[in-house]
């Protein structure tokens, strides 16, 4: 049967076990916390070496995997057999076959993970298994991502915040989630995420930052652009350009669709500008589109395809730090 991350780790935690686990997905996160807490908590320490065996595609046949699996367990209810990187097998028609028929007395996890699985294999597990499947989540929704993540980690957060943090570190659910686990560390749980305590423990400059970035070009303050990539060009590798020119470029193509909106109304700003901000908010954005004619929008973006493109390799013989800065100078101009 499918079923949702919340229910496996609800039955998992009530020590309701399937014999066969089958987690796929784009998006690995959640797939790693279901095999992990299998791995950590199904089998009592003392008995790990004898009922539990994690198997890499990249150093395993998969009938190795299948013969395990076929094994009773020693000294304990359950045996717990894991194949990780599945993905790296040629084909899974022996656990296809296996699962038909899974032991009773064995726990096979399958993980699947970087990869979205067509529906026969999925097929393949679902009678006597349990299907996770794990999209990835759109980068337009990442932001409010962050605001899960930071509940379920016991913290508070604005709108705001989150948005930094899933501009900065972008769709990386995996470092996000830990950016939390080591928050805890230093902050309270209860407490409140502020850009201050992003700043300090995640360094992420509040002041220094995409958003920033993107303020300072649409208000055409050359001066405050210059100084916010020259930041960024002292610490490359926390502030990736190619990162930096999704978001403009996401930013400025709202702002020139906006444009061809046929209403303009709200209810088409959220569409273009995000549904989670204020009236305020989207009035702002709407009023920065009407300062800009569509021309002039459409060799924005071009310009950003073409350094997207140099950052990339492509055509590029300069530095990543003195890229930001003639990525400034055409846009400003």
């Amino acid at each position: 049967m499918k079923a949702t991350f919340k229910d496996i780790m609800s039955q998992l935690q009530k020590k309701e076990y399937a014999p066969v686990y089958f987690l796929a997905g784009e998006e690995p996160l959640y797939i790693d916390k279901i095999s992990r807490y299998i791995e950590e908590n199904v089998i009592d320490e003392a008995s790990r070496d004898f009922n539990q065996v994690v198997f890499y595609a990249k150093d395993t046949e998969i009938d190795e995997v299948v013969a395990s699996a076929k094994e009773f367990p020693f000294g304990s209810e359950k045996r717990v057999v894991i194949a990780k990187e599945a993905k790296g097998w040629p084909n899974l028609d022996a656990l296809k076959v296996y699962a038909k028929n899974p032991s009773p007395s064995t726990i096979l996890v399958i993980c699947y993970k970087y990869v979205k699985p067509k529906a026969e294999l999925t097929a393949a597990f679902d009678k006597t298994g349990v299907v996770f499947e794990s999209p990835k989540v759109p980068d337009y929704n990442l932001g409010k991502w962050v605001e899960t993540c930071a509940k379920e980690h016991n913290y508070k957060i604005s709108q705001q915040t989150a948005e930094l943090i899933a501009e900065h570190i972008g769709n990386d659910l995996s470092r996000i989630d830990n950016e939390f686990f080591k928050l805890k560390i230093f902050v309270p749980e209860g407490s409140e995420i502020t850009p201050e305590v992003v700043e300090k423990f995640i360094g992420i400059s509040n002041q220094y930052n995409v958003f920033a970035l993107r303020d300072a070009l649409v208000a055409r303050k050359a001066a405050l652009a210059y100084k916010i990539v020259d930041v960024f060009g002292q610490n490359i590798k926390s502030n990736s350009i190619i990162a930096a020119i999704a978001s403009l470029y996401s930013y400025y193509n709202a702002l020139l669709s906006f444009h061809f909106a046929p209403k303009k109304d709200l209810e088409e700003q959220r569409a273009l500008f995000g549904n989670r901000q204020s009236p305020a908010q989207l009035q702002r954005h709407a009023h920065i589109a009407m300062e800009y004619s569509p021309v002039s929008l459409i060799k924005i973006i071009s310009t950003l395809r073409e350094f997207d493109a140099r950052a990339k390799g492509v055509d590029n013989s300069v530095e990543e730090a003195e890229l930001y800065k003639e990525l400034v100078y055409r846009i400003l101009h």
